[in-house]
């Protein structure tokens, strides 16, 4: 058995193990080799699921929803899906559709609220907000790799990505989306939350910023690890650029949260 590409312990567990996910993915190249989509599931194929119950990488393709239903209902044979098992594709694209009146956008344990700009480096905006025709404000990002290439981009929500990475994950619920690579030296994670998945702190901190408790808001979080044009670090509590440390911010209605010049 090859254990860098096959799984074959019996699971009572539908959803593969983490490391056969990511293989699967990867495989083609992130997105559903029928249609693009990188909203992916997991298709057991020889021996079907039914069949038995394996997580063997070889009978197994990542597809999107509506294909993985496909799928499953007969409409491929084993050989077409084998055939498909590799990438069709050189990006990735979809969107963000969670939109809401109020929208909080969390950097590094930093909180804006109808801001432009959490992030300008050398003039460029790396993280920053646009408002759509209904009014919502949505996420907008650059993120170069070392070389100054962008390498992923998002325009009010809908964004793009190269291939030519390590892993790009975002569940068919398209709330989460993980985004790694570390020849590139980026590693980004985007989550959105509706009010009632927020904690009490930021249930708290949306009440500072004088969202009313009955309308909806969402919270957009960023985390990660950016290389270019200079490395920024994004965790939980603070923004790091170089030697400065920037945590613990409320933001509202302002131009620019934080600026490197």
């Amino acid at each position: 058995m090859n254990r860098s590409t096959t799984s074959k312990v019996k699971s009572t567990s539908r959803t593969p193990p983490v490391d056969v996910r990511r293989r699967l993915r990867a495989e083609v190249g992130f997105g559903c080799p029928l249609c693009g989509s990188p909203h992916l599931e997991y298709h057991h194929f020889n021996p079907t699921w039914a069949e038995q119950k394996h997580h063997d990488q070889q009978g197994m393709i990542a597809l999107c929803a509506e294909h993985h239903a496909a799928a499953d209902s007969g409409a491929f044979t084993n050989d077409q899906l084998k055939s498909l098992k590799r990438p069709n594709h050189t990006f990735v694209q979809s969107s963000f559709q969670r939109r809401r009146k109020h929208t909080v956008f969390v950097c590094g344990g930093n909180y804006a609220y109808q801001c432009d700009s959490m992030l300008r480096v050398a003039g460029i905006d790396l993280i920053y907000f646009e408002k759509d025709e209904f009014g919502y404000d949505t996420l907008s990002l650059n993120i170069y790799d070392v070389c100054m290439n962008r390498i992923f981009e998002m325009r009010m929500n809908d964004w793009l990505a190269r291939i030519n990475v390590d892993d790009i994950e975002t569940p068919p619920a398209a709330r989460t989306l993980l985004f790694k690579s570390a020849i590139h030296r980026v590693n980004v994670k985007i989550e959105f939350k509706d009010r009632k998945m927020l904690n009490p702190e930021d249930n708290n901190i949306s009440t500072e910023f004088g969202i009313p408790a009955d309308e909806d808001v969402v919270f957009c979080f960023f985390t990660g690890d950016i290389p270019a044009p200079v490395p920024v670090k994004f965790n939980n509590s603070n923004i790091q650029v170089g030697s400065m440390i920037v945590g613990g911010s409320r933001m509202a209605g302002c131009g620019v949260g934080v600026q490197v010049n």
